[in-house]
């Protein structure tokens, strides 16, 4: 070998090593699978995978990554990554994993197919982080803002055949919806004769309070319950015009919630 060609291969060598050292410190678990031999298997993996799934190289070498699932890994994450593997596309999905150890982690996985001239041959790197964490807090912050939406709407039997739904702050599209699922299971398992809707704390009226009442009102007279209204303001009755006319409603309306059930029970 000339001294050319070997500081030609020297150099070679160290820009492997180099390249090596990086993607061990990438702070990501990097594979690359070799597609043309049978079942896809890995070939090569940096220390962030292995430090990510608990293996030591020689239990995975040789393998397809189908390893790392589990139970609980939904199969429509799976296909979506044979889709991606099938049709040498970029994939990147979400998927719950699991260690050697057997504990579960979502893992952020990204693949690439990425084709080498030299050797005429498409190779898929696979990309993958730990995102459990973010994912746990997703999950709290939802089962949170559900725990929220439910208290809003409380409903509260005063006595039999009649509860009390008050209302307080803004009605929005996504808390109407919530309101008239949580009225509807309510009215099918009590079959109350009425409901009374205080907006007493309502200050301020947009569309879906409006619609709110009118599609509330249908509902309830399908399911044999009445509506009742109660702390109505002047400026509601101003308001509603171009939303909906309750004059063709007959709403029982009351100042208070006091007062309609004073009337209320001498009627049942």
């Amino acid at each position: 070998m000339s001294e050319e060609l070997m500081f030609a291969r020297l150099e070679e060598i160290q820009q492997n090593e180099f390249i090596k050292a990086a993607i061990d410190h990438v702070g990501a678990g990097v594979v690359i699978t070799d597609p043309e031999q049978e079942d896809n298997p890995m070939i090569y993996c940096n220390q962030g995978f292995l430090d990510l799934t608990g293996y030591e190289r020689g239990e995975i070498l040789g393998r397809n990554c189908r390893f790392l699932q589990g139970d609980e890994t939904n199969p429509k994450h799976v296909e979506r990554l044979r889709e991606g593997l099938s049709q040498q596309t970029p994939v990147q999905v979400e998927i719950k994993n699991y260690r050697k150890d057997g504990t579960m982690f979502w893992n952020e996985l990204h693949i690439f197919p990425v084709y080498i001239e030299q050797m005429d041959q498409v190779y898929f790197v696979g990309v993958q982080k730990d995102v459990t964490e973010r994912r746990e807090q997703e999950e709290l912050i939802a089962h949170y803002l559900s725990e929220v939406k439910r208290l809003s709407t409380p409903i509260v039997p005063v006595q039999d055949n009649i509860s009390v739904l008050p209302l307080v702050g803004t009605i929005d599209d996504d808390r109407l919806q919530q309101m008239l699922e949580a009225v509807s299971h309510h009215v099918k398992e009590t079959k109350e004769d009425y409901l009374i809707l205080d907006m007493s704390a309502v200050h301020s009226y947009n569309e879906a309070v409006h619609m709110g009442i009118y599609q509330m009102n249908q509902l309830l007279d399908l399911m044999g319950t009445k509506l009742v209204i109660t702390g109505i303001k002047p400026s509601f009755a101003i308001q509603s015009a171009p939303y909906a006319d309750f004059s063709e409603l007959s709403l029982q309306t009351y100042a208070t919630v006091k007062q309609a059930l004073k009337v209320l029970r001498q009627q049942l």
